[in-house]
């Protein structure tokens, strides 16, 4: 009766140690609608009216360029509420640079989150993990 408690409980924590195992080397790129994350009240909140164009077209005098990393806990969360929050918080630090150089907008907004840049008017990557949401972001700070 001991011998079979010992191996059921050796069985669980070998099934435990490879599900976990699995779960933590979770790393997907996955693409979500910037109109998602940007309709929420907390970027209305945080932003405001501060202008910022995606993809690839910049009008207006440059300042130059400007990037910003930032990963959220995506533990519990879902992907997309994850990512949206990281978003925001790119987003921010952008303003905020922007702002500080005397620009009125940050234009030509790319993701970058695999090093190679992606660019779109209506999408962002965010690479979601086991334990983080993280989004990279680049962009030409416009005065």
């Amino acid at each position: 009766m001991r011998l079979v408690r010992l191996e059921v409980m050796t069985l669980a924590a070998a099934v435990l140690i490879l599900v976990a195992s699995n779960a933590h080397a979770r790393s997907d790129v996955l693409l979500f609608p910037i109109a998602a994350a940007t309709a929420s009240a907390d970027y209305h909140a945080k932003i405001g009216d501060f202008k910022f164009v995606w993809g690839d077209k910049v009008s207006g005098k440059s300042l130059g360029t400007t990037e910003s990393r930032k990963a959220t806990n995506a533990v519990f969360k879902a992907d997309a509420t994850a990512c949206n929050w990281a978003l925001l918080s790119a987003l921010i630090a952008l303003k905020e640079r922007a702002l500080g150089m005397g620009a009125s907008s940050v234009q030509g907004i790319k993701s970058n989150v695999t090093g190679t840049p992606y660019s779109s008017t209506t999408e962002f990557q965010c690479i979601v993990g086991f334990t983080n949401a993280r989004v990279h972001l680049t962009g030409t700070v416009v005065k």
